[in-house]
């Protein structure tokens, strides 16, 4: 069998995508992925062909098509018809037999192409609890959608729905790491705090954070922070820890993030899809600081951890139109949440609770389905 995933733009498309491509690859099925042109895409994806025995999965990049509003609707649609038209050459060569949208820009006209040219079997995955504006569009066209969560079911009205779940990476499934403490420069008598804003980090958070510090001095002996800042903010943020007398290991990027999650005791991050389904399924508490940008579905995601009492939400509010997020607050909540164990441990159990351990192979599943 011959699958197309459509996956890239950002983290929470691309992961998923990669993680039920690997699961379809190990069923000896041919995978070819569509990914954006950005570094991260090309870094994960080429993690991944790397790990994989003979060419069982390839990667195609392709441009971006994002709709930016009425202004630039004309540009919109010419990018977007080529783009379809791309896809189609790119199908008329791999004839794919099922084709799964992860939604993003990659992924609309990847469906288009697959269902107004070629009439292949197509489905969508949605991560959040609310579908963003690609998925909220080809679910229109798509055979079947899976979504991660519920609560986001009932925005596909009549279209069949099945809750997957979102997928995660087979390394991200096996439990915690022995000894990731100490692979990743960490002090396992320590307290651990990992701080992250998503593939390409958050300069919001990071500056955030590092106002936080002066507040948290009287744990600069008990705790440690691992940091993954993106490529922009590096330098800066390994300064400002050592700066600030605190242990930290930073990074821009991680492609192990099962050594983090092992050595984390809490975490603080934004509250996209994938995220948050890492998050369970390492049973982690946290404190949720949702992308304003995003518009409501970081929000909407977070409630459904906060619900259960597995996260705490630290909202960033806009004042004149600039994003802010408050240091003391943070500060306060990471203190309150390092001094009660008991309470961390309460916040884990709910966040096992949402974990979906086998929704790779549930998504993989629909798609050999709908491909047969």
């Amino acid at each position: 069998m011959r699958v197309l995933i459509a996956c890239g733009g950002s983290g929470g498309h691309l992961l998923p995508g990669l993680a039920v491509a690997e699961t379809l690859a190990g069923r000896r099925h041919q995978v070819k992925l569509l990914v954006s042109k950005k570094s991260v895409d090309q870094a994960a994806s080429s993690a991944l062909t790397g790990s994989c025995a003979g060419s069982a999965i390839t990667v195609q990049a392709v441009g971006a098509v994002g709709y930016t509003g009425s202004r630039g609707l004309m540009r919109f649609c010419v990018r977007l018809a080529q783009a379809v038209g791309d896809c189609a050459d790119i199908y008329k060569e791999f004839q794919p037999d099922a084709v799964l949208g992860m939604g993003g820009f990659t992924s609309a006209p990847a469906v288009m192409a697959a269902r107004w040219r070629y009439r292949t079997a197509t489905l969508i995955h949605e991560s959040n609890a609310v579908p963003g504006k690609a998925n909220h569009w080809t679910g229109k066209l798509a055979d079947h959608i899976a979504v991660g969560l519920p609560d986001c079911a009932k925005f596909f009205g009549s279209k069949p729905v099945t809750v997957t779940g979102t997928p995660i990476r087979s390394a991200l499934r096996q439990g915690k790491v022995p000894g990731a403490h100490a692979r990743i420069g960490l002090d396992p008598a320590r307290l651990t705090v990992l701080v992250m804003g998503g593939s390409q980090g958050s300069q919001a958070i990071n500056a955030t954070l590092a106002g936080a510090l002066p507040w948290l001095a009287d744990w600069k002996e008990r705790m440690q922070f691992v940091h993954l800042s993106g490529a922009r903010d590096e330098a800066a943020v390994r300064e400002t820890y050592e700066n600030n007398g605190f242990k930290a290991t930073v990074m821009n990027f991680c492609q192990e993030m099962e050594l983090p999650y092992s050595a984390a005791d809490l975490v603080i991050a934004r509250s996209g899809a994938a995220t948050l389904t890492e998050l369970a399924a390492f049973a982690l508490p946290a404190i949720l600081i949702p992308f304003p940008g995003a518009g409501d579905h970081q929000r909407q995601n977070a409630r459904v951890f906060e619900r259960v009492g597995a996260a705490r939400i630290v909202e960033q509010t806009a004042a004149d139109g600039v994003p802010t997020l408050g240091a003391e607050q943070l500060a306060n909540e990471i203190s309150a949440l390092l001094d009660k164990e008991s309470v961390r441990v309460r916040m884990a159990e709910a966040a096992r609770s949402l974990a979906v351990n086998d929704a790779t192979e549930r998504n993989a599943n629909l798609v050999e389905a709908h491909a047969n």
